[in-house]
């Protein structure tokens, strides 16, 4: 067995980050087989996302932009009222919600979200939020949350950096559909407390970021006609390249010229 690679990726916006991070998979990827025998290739990633507003979604995702409005309808306080509402047996319950594991109640509503934002402080390392239970989900074979906990930082008066952690993260799937919903999550968590922050950026780590061996044949399709633009590093057709005086340049890139 071939070590583990690790990887930094350094992504302008999310569809930037996505687009470095399933190539980085795809050409530097350890070859690991979980034990519930579904064939991946794997790196341990750590990614800065500097604009997580603009450019979300490439357009090589997998899904389109109502797959990923819906989850971000998924990931706020209203969702996780519905859902704790629900009878216990009821069929539209699933093994976790993050939205329920967010927006705590009862005696653990001191460590919700939204207890967090409201006693944020600039230099403060302790805003800190955790999704994995113990006694819930050790015991499971599978189907426990893959994000496990995030931390907030505020930077100055107006500006908060997001950090996530994932014990397992799909990066063809999942990360082009959580990621925007996460953000989506916590800017509407600081509209609803009245607190006037934006979200400078974002860092997420992830043990084991992973595509499963039934898309690595819809990411070898993607760069049999596609490639990373020098510029800006997200992924465009081969044949829209376009040289300017910095060297080869993707549509987009030429239009900010």
């Amino acid at each position: 067995m071939s070590d583990m690679e690790a990887v930094l990726i350094k992504g302008k916006t999310i569809a930037s980050a996505w687009s470095q991070l399933i190539h980085e998979i795809y050409e530097k990827g350890e070859e690991h087989k979980p034990d519930y025998k579904t064939m991946t290739k794997r790196v341990h990633a750590t990614i800065y996302i500097e604009d997580v507003n603009n450019n979300q979604v490439s357009p090589a995702v997998p899904f389109g932009e109502n797959l990923i409005a819906k989850y971000k309808e998924e990931l706020t306080e209203e969702y996780a009222d519905w859902y704790n509402s629900l009878e216990d047996d009821d069929k539209r319950k699933f093994d976790y919600c993050y939205a329920k594991q967010l927006f705590r109640y009862g005696q653990a509503a001191y460590d919700s979200v939204n207890a967090n934002v409201k006693n944020l402080r600039p230099g403060s390392r302790r805003h800190v939020g955790v999704l994995w239970e113990n006694e819930v989900h050790i015991p499971k074979f599978e189907d426990q949350p893959c994000w496990i906990a995030y931390k907030l930082e505020q930077l100055n008066d107006t500006q908060v950096r997001i950090y996530l952690l994932y014990r397992s993260w799909d990066a063809f799937g999942g990360f082009p559909a959580n990621i925007p919903a996460i953000v989506e999550g916590f800017k509407k968590v600081f509209r609803e407390n009245e607190l006037d922050y934006e979200i400078e950026s974002l860092i997420a780590t992830g043990w084991d970021t992973h595509i499963y061996d039934a898309d690595l044949q819809a990411v070898e399709k993607i760069f049999k006609t596609n490639e990373l633009c020098p510029l800006c590093k997200c992924i465009a057709p081969k044949h829209s390249f376009i040289q300017t005086t910095k060297g080869k340049a993707c549509p987009e890139c030429k239009k900010s010229m």
